[in-house]
């Protein structure tokens, strides 16, 4: 079984001996070693879990991690240097890089390919190291304010649907410029959406529910007002429902007639639809029925949901007050 050399110095500086950050993900062969790549961070995925867990949790971290690996490189690579407080976030990053070239240094054949991936992910690790000092303080980085729908993948095609009423210029793109303020927040719900541990929003609203039914002197119309206020803040995990529906949806279409398999977050489909127009207008026909479009293109799921709950509650105060 082959080990790569962590100790090899990789060469930064270009023929000025100037350095020159190497950035894997900007390598032109790039697109044939994102799966090698993706399966390594897999894999470092599959490590941070002391017990088995559900496959679901295992590919969540992946994309985690894989757009952590990403975001930051290029912050890197567009700063050309590295700021005193960005220092421990640099290392942790290059301990990910090398914890992902041990992975793909155990392969028991290593192929071309993996000679070429190993030779650009060292690149970059040794261009992280080698980064020149900054003066000031730089951004760190932010899972959460980073997070943004990866164009061409099925959050996206879904959300450039349901925005289409919120277009300003209606063949234009979904881009801030052209989209209004409450077409903007539609956004950031979706984003929201793509990125959301459903199972642990659901124990959030349980724990709410359990704190608000042991809440000590509360009268039963009290319980009631705060139990519907909980139920109504929640009532959008109805979108794990449509969303995984429609997901499967999609692969029924997809696969194996257009692609051999259809990744959730990370399937570009782009090319699909370009080659196909046909499965455009069936995709789309999926999301208008699923997220009942009405005849602007406006989605309707919440409106049950919302009126189950506040007809519940107003049931319990008319037969139980």
């Amino acid at each position: 079984m082959a080990q790569f050399n962590l100790h090899l110095n990789g060469d930064t500086t270009n023929e000025q001996g100037k350095f020159e950050f190497q950035n894997v993900f900007e390598f032109p062969d790039f697109i044939e070693m994102r799966p090698l790549l993706r399966s390594a961070v897999r894999s470092v995925a599959r490590e941070a879990f002391d017990q088995p867990v559900l496959p679901v949790k295992v590919e969540r971290m992946t994309t985690q991690l894989e757009e952590q690996l990403e975001r930051e490189t290029r912050k890197y690579a567009r700063q050309e240097g590295v700021y005193d407080n960005q220092k421990g976030e640099r290392n942790q990053l290059v301990r990910l890089f090398t914890h992902v070239l041990q992975i793909i240094s155990k392969s028991p054949e290593i192929t071309e390919e993996i000679e070429d991936i190993i030779y650009a992910v060292n690149q970059t690790r040794m261009s992280l190291i080698n980064l020149p000092n900054l003066e000031g303080e730089g951004e760190l980085y932010d899972s959460d304010r980073d997070q943004e729908l990866i164009p061409g993948t099925y959050y996206s095609f879904v959300t450039e649907q349901l925005v289409k009423p919120y277009l300003i210029d209606p063949q234009g793109a979904m881009v801030p410029d052209n989209v209004t303020k409450e077409g903007r927040q539609l956004v950031l719900r979706m984003t929201t959406y793509a990125y959301r541990d459903w199972d642990a929003y659901l124990v959030h609203e349980y724990d709410e529910q359990h704190n608000v039914k042991n809440e000590r002197g509360l009268s039963d119309a009290d319980l009631y007002d705060q139990l519907e206020d909980v139920e109504l803040k929640y009532a959008d995990n109805i979108y794990s429902e449509v969303l995984a529906d429609t997901y499967q949806a999609f692969e029924k279409v997809l696969v194996p007639a257009f692609l051999p398999k259809f990744e959730i977050l990370s399937t570009d489909l782009t090319p699909v639809i370009n080659a196909n127009p046909g499965v455009k207008i069936r995709l789309t026909a999926l999301i208008q029925e699923a997220f009942k479009l009405d005849e602007q293109g406006k989605a309707h799921i919440m409106d049950d949901q919302l009126a189950q709950i506040k007809n519940k509650y107003q049931f319990y105060r008319e037969n139980f007050l």
